[in-house]
């Protein structure tokens, strides 16, 4: 009989410890680490520059 309470306990003792450790996954989703990039902000500087100019140009031909 004691083998069998002995086996139990390794068994309750395993399941609960998977537990807690699936809760503390859910808990903490990991975050992506990424690094900021520079280059985007460079693109869409030049893509809102260009807008402008395309602005200009259109206001200028509607004023005539």
């Amino acid at each position: 009989m004691s083998d069998k309470t002995g086996v139990m306990a390794a068994i309750m003792t395993a399941i609960d410890q998977l537990m807690e450790e699936e809760a503390q996954a859910l808990a903490m989703p990991p975050r992506p680490s990424y690094e900021p990039s520079f280059w985007k902000y460079a693109g869409l500087e030049e893509m809102m520059s260009m807008r402008v100019l395309w602005q200009l140009r259109i206001g200028k031909a509607q004023a005539h």
